[in-house]
């Protein structure tokens, strides 16, 4: 069974991992949800925890853990997806700043990276945001870029988390290419 590594950020979106999380199971992957901090409060780790029949990591150095989560985690991973990404997320990765579990599992994987942002769309323009993900696809990181639509604020525009499908296909893609 692949082992894959979903990474959830702080964008109102996170609750879409849940179906997500599903779609992988359904197909047979083993899933292992690695929640930011901020991200707990949109999804819980119970329900992760359900849907993925595995513990959900959100802490670098968990009580109950002996192990380093972002050594353990990165042991046979087939694929690391992040969904959703949030800017700060991006420029993270992109800078090589490792101060949570997230970014740190992101630095220590050797598997492909798949990352589907979300955020709003003034951020998603921004000049930042656009170079860090550059920087991130030279590294070989794929994207499943963001759609147009409504955000949670009411504004429109490109920044909309991909539909869980399309990002689902694309990770397959990558598992199975």
């Amino acid at each position: 069974m692949k082992k894959i590594l979903l990474g959830i950020s702080s964008s109102i979106a996170a609750y879409k991992a849940c179906d997500l999380t599903r779609l992988f199971v359904k197909a047979g992957y083993s899933v292992h949800c690695v929640l930011t901090e901020n991200a707990v409060h949109l999804v819980t780790p119970l329900t992760l925890e359900t849907l993925s029949g595995n513990p959900v990591y959100t802490e670098t150095f968990a009580r109950e853990r002996r192990a380093m989560g972002h050594i353990e985690l990165k042991d046979d991973a087939a694929l690391m997806v992040v969904a959703p990404a949030t800017a700060n997320v991006l420029g993270k990765f992109a800078n090589g700043i490792a101060d949570d579990l997230l970014s740190t599992t992101f630095l220590s994987v050797l598997c492909p990276v798949v990352i589907a942002p979300a955020m709003n769309p003034n951020m998603w323009q921004h000049r930042a945001v656009q170079e860090n993900m550059a920087k991130l696809k030279s590294w070989g990181v794929r994207f499943v870029e963001p759609s147009e639509g409504a955000v949670a604020c009411g504004d429109f525009g490109y920044g909309k988390l991909a539909e869980v499908e399309t990002i689902y296909r694309a990770a397959v893609d990558v598992l199975e290419g």
